[in-house]
């Protein structure tokens, strides 16, 4: 018989979900706090609405299937923000702003190797209702503040603007198929095709100079500063860092530090109109967190409202928590409960009145000889072993940690605990 399961999904063991539900209970501790509400979404969404969203490049990554009552084209969950999105649009009465999170899986194929996965848990926040620059200082200082709550201290927020390719596009006035190129350029970081590309459509001076150079243009508030003065002259390419430093500016009121601009990074999503990030480790190449402004995607649906928001992938921060070593190892465990006598009214009492105090008890239901079930109970996280029966005292217990043995009597026991 086959036990297998497909390249593109994993199980984790009992230590790595509890090392990821750590991560997750501290980051919806954040989110709560700043006014966050949660929202529970459907994995399954039709096709043809749910690809309004996501664009042509995602909705290609997407698993479909047939709905057996309908015949129409299913997708699973591809992304959040879009189903965010074609939900929001459908409230009757929208009172603005909102304030939403999330928790769950996203389904994209990649090609199963080097570790990629075709579920991705992600918890994200979605800010919809305001076009004001300190929306996007918000979710970017959620994201900030989450990291911080985990241990996490080395990392760096990346910063851009779409507004910056968008105004390119208008002042080059490229069509849509020179654009993407032109984008395709700036993605791969090919400085000689840029460079190309000016000459052939006679572009010179300090916006030849910009373009080449946007795949190298990163830095902190000092480039972006320096870059904006040389730019006074082209208001297409001021504005966009005039917004830049705006945006540091309100982020300097939260107390948002690892700041780093990096004007050669678009987004794949073509559904970002404004301010972008990416949140990276050091020396962790996979991106902590993402997302962005969105000010046209909830048109798509009905309506017209500027959105921003922002999703960690919690399977990278596991990851990289595991490799500086700031997850939990294990979770300790209580009480564990070894009953010798025929009678087992005391143990069922002993286990009850301790789960009403908070504790955590299991009983021993093996009847294994006690030594080998005080074993098995420290390898599964017991802290505490308690054994009753142990010699003809009825009204006292022995307690077993890792390091001591104890008898007491079950009154002052209780009262102790």
């Amino acid at each position: 018989m086959s036990i297998e399961i497909p390249d593109g999904v994993r199980v984790f063991n009992r230590k790595e979900t509890y090392q990821i539900d750590t991560i997750l209970n501290k980051i919806e501790d954040v989110f709560q706090k700043w006014g966050y509400e949660k929202i529970i979404l459907p994995s399954f969404e039709y096709m043809h609405v749910h690809e309004k969203g996501i664009g042509k490049d995602v909705s290609e990554k997407a698993f479909k299937l047939v709905d057996r009552s309908s015949g129409k084209i299913l997708s699973l969950r591809a992304d959040f923000t879009s189903q965010i999105a074609r939900y929001f649009s459908s409230l009757k009465r929208k009172v603005l702003p909102k304030r939403y999170y999330y928790i769950g899986n996203i389904y994209r194929y990649v090609e199963p190797k080097a570790g990629n996965l075709w579920e991705r848990l992600q918890a994200g926040i979605e800010l919809i209702g305001s076009d004001k620059l300190e929306a996007d200082a918000e979710v970017v200082s959620i994201a900030y503040n989450s990291l911080k709550s985990l241990g996490i201290e080395d990392f760096q927020i990346d910063i851009n603007n779409i507004k910056l390719f968008n105004n390119l596009k208008k002042l080059l006035n490229l069509d849509n198929k020179k654009y993407l190129q032109f984008m395709d350029f700036i993605k791969n970081r090919e400085i000689f095709n840029l460079e190309k590309f000016c000459d052939e459509n006679c572009i010179e001076g300090f916006l030849k100079e910009f373009i080449v150079n946007i795949p190298n243009y990163q830095g902190d508030i000092d480039f972006i500063l320096s870059l904006k003065e040389k730019a006074k002259d082209i208001p297409e390419i001021y504005a966009v860092l005039e917004e830049l430093e705006n945006i540091y500016s309100i982020l300097n009121l939260y107390g948002v530090s690892k700041i780093r601009f990096d004007l050669g990074e678009p987004k794949e999503f073509s559904y970002y109109t404004g301010i972008i990030f990416e949140v990276f480790a050091k020396g962790f190449s996979r991106p902590l967190a993402q997302g962005g402004r969105y000010n046209n995607l909830i048109s798509k649906y009905n309506g017209n409202y500027p959105a921003t928001g922002f999703a960690f992938d919690i399977l990278n921060i596991w990851e990289y928590g595991n490799r500086i070593d700031i997850l939990p190892k294990k979770k300790k465990k209580d009480f564990f409960i070894i009953n010798l006598s025929e009678d087992k009214e005391v143990a069922l009492q002993l286990a009850r009145i301790l789960r009403e105090k908070g504790y955590i008890v299991s009983r021993d239901i093996t009847y294994e000889d006690y030594q080998t079930s005080i074993k098995s109970a420290f390898e599964e996280g017991f802290k505490n072993i308690i054994v009753i029966g142990l010699d003809k005292d009825t009204e006292s217990i022995y307690i077993f940690t890792s390091t001591q043995e104890e008898k007491i009597k079950i009154k002052d026991f209780l009262e102790k605990v």
